[in-house]
């Protein structure tokens, strides 16, 4: 079975600039996700889809830069239409999406989540979870009144008590079939299992909080 890997990296991001190629504890952002992938033992390429020019990477048999085009490199533009322009060039049966913005992903999780999908049907896909006890709390647009959405405040549960039936995407990976993908144009489609993973995989660097979090724990 032939497995690629696609780690989309765009330049000019808004909220942390090139915040792709930025530096956290030596290593710039997206070799982190490239070097867990290059230790997979079931991960045969790896394809860094960006549309940043004379990116320096370490020599590996397995990465390979893809040039994304104008399209998909815009702040508009959904991660689905670099996957599909990657894929027309790329064949293989199974697509592993890693997000460069969770560091907290390691080789082991994806060896473990790709071996749990191959079992299943080929219908199917995967993605990144973690487990939630959260008490959570939701309000209407402009709103300030809120009302509780996954338990009954009036009978307010120990959280001990909470079974972990509720899971936080934490957007760190995601696979599925190429001839799916395709087929569907969604990472998402068929049966949809999932990969959970631990507690700290929830700090996604979107902003600038999230980095200064990342940054504090991996610099320890």
């Amino acid at each position: 079975m032939k497995i690629l890997a696609i780690i989309p990296l765009r330049r000019n991001s808004k909220r942390i600039k090139n915040k792709n190629f930025i530096r956290v504890g030596g290593k710039r952002l997206f070799e982190y996700a490239m070097d867990e992938a290059c230790k997979s033992k079931l991960i045969n390429k790896i394809i860094l889809a960006t549309d940043a020019k004379n990116i320096k990477i370490s020599k590996n048999k397995k990465v390979n830069i893809f040039y994304r085009s104008k399209k998909s490199a815009t702040e508009f533009a959904s991660t689905e239409i670099v996957i599909e322009e990657v894929l027309k060039k790329y064949i293989c049966d199974l697509v592993v999406l890693i997000q460069a913005t969770n560091l907290f992903l390691n080789s082991t999780d994806l060896d473990q989540a790709i071996k749990k999908i191959i079992i299943q049907k080929k219908d199917t896909s995967l993605l990144s979870v973690v487990s939630s006890k959260f008490f959570i709390w939701q309000s209407k647009i402009n709103s300030e009144k809120i009302f509780s959405k996954n338990y009954n405040y009036k009978k307010r549960p120990r959280s001990q008590d909470i079974k972990n039936k509720e899971y936080i995407e934490n957007g760190s990976f995601y696979i599925f079939y190429r001839k799916n993908f395709l087929k569907f144009k969604n990472r998402l489609h068929g049966k949809i299992i999932f990969y959970k993973m631990p507690k700290i995989s929830l700090i996604e660097i979107d902003d600038k909080d999230d980095l200064n979090i990342v940054r504090k724990l991996k610099l320890k």
